[in-house]
């Protein structure tokens, strides 16, 4: 008895269905790839359901030739490529012919299409793997294509299915997706007849994503657009300020040639570019567009075409780094108070109980008026009070403003005068912060970490190199020894002077003056070093001035304090050496909100 059969047709064309077509988000995917390859710029989307019941996506792209549609749905019909050559020139989303095959085996699909060659406009069926006879008729421009009943003769696989409401969350995220990379076209979105989504066509991918953004309350002034290009490929980043973050990396989005992709190592990237902008377990917003020469990228991997080989990685991760780390700029944190609304509304409530209001619910146990206490009777004000009390107003605001400037003023000559500081020293708190007031805004300073910028940059001013009587020894490893060899001007340009004696074996003759107390860690840090010359550079002198800063919990007297506080103020990007922001401030206004001080 034979134990080996070929499978049914429709069999094997459902197995091969599940490789593609998981859930309705799926067939969305497919559906969108090929409306977007049709050249069109307005894609409209339903769903009914969560798109189980049915989904159709319409475009107002070329459509389909009826010669076409007669071999559409057929495994492996494709107009995007004809040769194997094309495999590696793709421009297209879709290019394996496998999408509507798949979609037409586990759905009743219809597309009914207008040929913008032919004019001519016809409508094909394929229910559930059987292939009806093209009829005539269809839309005026563009293709619809509808499919209705997923798995309806597969109860296994939709038994699988989440309820419609999950389904049609993972189908609208899919639409954003799609949506992001490309801003020259419409999109809308509906679900169970109501309308959720509609992006219009935006002019460029900041404002395609910001459309994303702003729903999740993000301001475009929070927001940077950034481009690099070099000769095979150009870097489009849509990046969140350090203030914007999030738990997970779900918003850093990469695309590869129009395509979502999950690729690990770039979104490391970014997170890298960030670097201490953010603080450790949070992650960015960011969207990041690579355009790659097609021959140079291979999609042919998984039918979702979710996955990526990228021949060029490296030269792409390392300008995306670089263009994070140049073009998100550091801002100094502000403090603001967590219930500022709650101090304003309970400030509102007290004035109206002092005027006769009605005492609030969450004073009233508090209150000392008599619950007998004659109620004020309302008297007629004079007409003019109202024109009067702006009157007066104005004049104070006025007088306060004149005597502000007149103080500035003289703050500015006295300044010109005498080397005192542009700022008042208040104090040190937890013996880690430094306390400063400076025009009307309170800084908190972290000591340690101003210390060591100061100390960072005098390194990298000054570099004095002092001789060393007896020379320091150091064994390391192939791979470092290699790498101290390549690198012996680097170091010597750092101030490090280091000669070979043997393999593996080398000895430190000369070093900065300022890394006298500090032998161990510069001989550990060349034991272990592994960058290009600046990386070298900064990474060096880093560990030095951390090594000789002020540290957290130490003591420090006035002059000293002012000494750094000085320094401070006077830098363009206040952060340490690792690129952690050390300077945070509260205004004076939101220090009053706090207090309830509103006037």
């Amino acid at each position: 008895m034979a134990h080996i059969n070929l499978l049914d047709p429709l069999l094997s064309q459902r197995i091969a269905a599940g490789e593609v077509i998981e859930r309705p988000s799926s067939i969305l995917r497919e559906l969108l790839d090929n409306a977007i390859d049709a050249g069109a710029d307005e894609i409209r989307t339903s769903i009914d359901g969560g798109g189980i019941d049915r989904l159709s996506v319409s475009d107002n792209g070329s459509g389909i030739t009826r010669e076409d549609l007669a071999i559409l749905g057929n495994r492996h019909a494709t107009s995007k490529i004809h040769d194997p050559d094309d495999l590696y020139t793709i421009h297209t989303l879709g290019f394996r012919g496998e999408a509507l095959y798949s979609i037409g085996a586990v759905t009743k699909l219809t597309v009914a299409t207008h040929s913008a060659e032919t004019g001519e406009a016809s409508t094909l069926v394929i229910d559930n793997g059987r292939r009806h006879d093209i009829a005539e008729g269809g839309p005026g421009k563009g293709t619809a294509v509808t499919t209705e009943d997923l798995f309806l003769d597969i109860p296994a696989r939709r038994a699988f299915l989440k309820r419609s409401s999950t389904e049609a969350s993972m189908c609208r995220s899919m639409l954003v997706s799609k949506a992001l990379a490309f801003p020259g076209i419409r999109f809308t979105f509906s679900s169970d007849g109501a309308l959720r989504l509609d992006w219009p066509k935006a002019e460029s991918l900041k404002e395609r994503v910001m459309m994303l953004y702003r729903s999740e309350g993000i301001a475009d002034a929070d927001v940077y657009s950034l481009h690099t290009e070099s000769e095979d490929f150009s870097i489009d980043i849509i990046a969140g300020n350090q203030a914007i973050k999030r738990s997970d990396r779900k918003e850093i989005r990469i695309y590869v040639n129009g395509r979502a992709v999950e690729e690990y190592s770039l979104q490391q990237a970014v997170t890298y570019g960030y670097g201490e902008l953010l603080p450790g377990g949070s992650y960015p917003y960011a969207v990041v567009f690579i355009n790659d020469s097609p021959e140079l990228v291979d999609f042919n991997i998984h039918p979702a075409k979710r996955e990526v080989k990228i021949r060029n990685k490296a030269e792409i991760h390392h300008a995306i780094v670089t263009l994070i780390q140049n073009g998100v700029k550091r801002q100094i944190p502000e403090i603001a108070p967590i219930q500022k609304e709650f101090y304003l509304e309970e400030r509102k409530e007290a004035v109206r109980t002092e005027q006769g209001s009605t005492v609030p619910s969450f004073t009233r146990h508090t209150s000392s008026r008599p619950l007998s206490e004659p109620v004020i009777p309302y008297a007629e004000k004079d007409k003019a009070w109202l024109e009067k009390a702006k009157a007066l107003i104005d004049e104070r605001e006025r007088g306060k403003k004149a005597e502000a400037l007149k103080r500035k003023v003289q703050e500015e000559e006295k300044a010109k005068d005498t080397d005192e500081p542009c700022f008042r020293y208040i104090g040190q708190a937890f013996h880690l912060f430094l306390i400063a007031e400076k025009d009307h805004d309170l800084y908190l300073v972290d000591q340690h970490a101003a210390h060591e910028r100061i100390l960072y940059d005098d390194l990298l001013a000054k570099r004095t190199v002092q001789p060393l009587l007896v020379p320091i020894r150091i064994e390391v490893d192939d791979l470092a020894d290699e790498f101290i060899e390549r690198n012996t001007e680097v170091y010597e340009s750092l101030g490090i002077k280091l000669e070979k004696r043997g393999k593996g074996v080398w000895e430190v003759t000369e070093m900065p003056a300022s890394c006298r107390s500090l032998e161990s860690e510069i001989t550990d840090f060349i034991q272990s070093a592994r960058a290009d010359g600046q990386e070298l550079e900064s990474r060096l002198f880093a560990v030095i001035a951390c090594k000789a800063a002020i540290k957290a919990g130490d003591d420090i007297d006035r002059w000293s304090a002012e000494e750094i506080l000085k320094k401070v103020f006077a830098m363009k990007e206040p952060a340490c050496p690792h690129g952690r922001t050390f300077l945070m401030k509260i205004s004076e206004k939101e220090l009053r909100l706090l207090a309830g001080r509103t006037g």
